[in-house]
């Protein structure tokens, strides 16, 4: 059967494809598979905790996952902004990181269900996978001709560098493949040396144990070296993002970004059902909202104002003994001991988990000192 161009055919049926946007094919079956790498970095435990595509290695990594699959589709998203945000902002206030500031995949979901329509019209079989545990999205990013792995472990555009999102169509059609493109990052090593925790210092892979993304999205309690690292992050990390040199500007230009910008202390103070519907494409542990009240705690720790302490003593008993575990750091990274023992002896005097968490929190601080 003739091969059939894919943009031609998406222009055939309605389809348009804005720059954003970039689309490869990779015939198949493909004898791709990833679930040797996957396995390793699971056994290697880089993974740290994380589910996701390291549940079911033996199919997600599995690229010739249907029998009458004739071809992959892999579709990308570039959110690319022209201009670089500041990373700096005043006392009291927070860091959303660029890749989570908003629900960058409802463009990509989107033009999935433009697609699907088509094949579904025309009676063709397919399935699509977008952020999904079940496919491990870039098993086709190379093949289909879009980029390479870069050492960051993220996918890598020329113009768009990391700043994209994947998904997958398997499709009983047969599209032509697009050629394998040859590109590498060299010598540049810009991410390893922005990793402010050393979770990329080996080339081409990851440790999620040192990664304040994971950190910030993990229901585990974060331990006290990462908390220091997480400066005033409030949800994700993107040093390695936006030290790539493929998804800079020639020029840039560096704005405020108020989308990037929240108040740490209105987000500790807010109503659960409403923090969770404001930030609902966030990945939060079980949906609970404590989570992000813990990672705010944290970077009003690291970068606290005048009234912080004054504010710690006024929320401090509203919250559960895991919120409260943070406050007490906060409070002791701030060398107040009086107050930590006040809260301590009015509230939780009889609480061993608060008890045992203090005499950490001050042989910690010993040992700095």
């Amino acid at each position: 059967m003739k091969e059939i161009n894919i943009i031609n055919f998406l222009e055939d049926n309605d389809i348009k494809l804005s720059s954003n946007f970039k689309l490869g094919v990779t015939s198949l079956p493909s004898n791709i598979n990833f679930e040797k790498k996957i396995s390793e970095i699971k056994d290697k435990q880089l993974h740290a905790n994380m589910k996701f595509t390291f549940s079911k290695p033996e199919y997600s990594g599995l690229a010739d996952k249907f029998s009458w699959a004739k071809s992959a589709l892999l579709l990308t998203y570039n959110y690319k902004n022209k201009t670089q945000p500041s990373m700096l902002v005043s006392p009291g206030y927070g860091q959303i990181a660029r890749f989570a500031e908003e629900d960058y995949y409802l463009p990509l979901k989107n033009k999935i269900l433009e697609i699907e329509k088509v094949f579904e019209n025309l009676n063709v079989k397919f399935q699509s996978f977008i952020d999904n545990p079940s496919h491990y999205d870039r098993t086709f990013f190379v093949s289909s001709g879009l980029g390479w792995q870069g050492k960051s472990t993220m996918m890598l555009t020329p113009g768009s560098g990391p700043w994209q999102l994947l998904s997958t169509i398997y499709v009983d059609f047969n599209f032509k493949e697009n050629k394998n493109s040859e590109f590498s990052c060299g010598e540049c090593n810009l991410c390893q040396i922005s990793c402010p925790t050393g979770a990329l210092d080996i080339d081409y892979k990851l440790d999620s144990n040192k990664c304040i993304s994971y950190w910030l999205q993990s229901p585990e309690i974060i331990p006290y070296e990462i908390r220091d690292a997480i400066g005033n992050k409030f949800y994700g990390c993107d040093d390695c993002l936006t030290s790539c040199p493929p998804g800079q500007e020639n020029k840039i230009i560096v704005t405020f970004n108020e989308n990037q910008r929240v108040n740490l202390q209105e987000i500790i103070e807010s109503d659960d059902e409403r923090l969770l519907e404001k930030y609902y494409w966030f990945y939060i542990p079980k949906r609970n909202a404590e989570f992000l009240k813990r990672n705010a705690i944290i970077a009003l720790g690291n970068n606290p104002d005048n009234s912080t302490s004054e504010f710690f003593r006024n929320v401090y008993s509203k919250f559960s003994t895991h919120l409260k575990i943070y406050i007490l750091w906060a409070l002791v990274k701030d060398n107040n001991f009086e107050l930590c023992e006040q809260l301590i002896k009015l509230y939780d005097s009889g609480n061993p988990n608060i008890l045992e968490e203090y005499e950490k929190l001050k042989e910690m601080i010993s040992l700095v000192k």
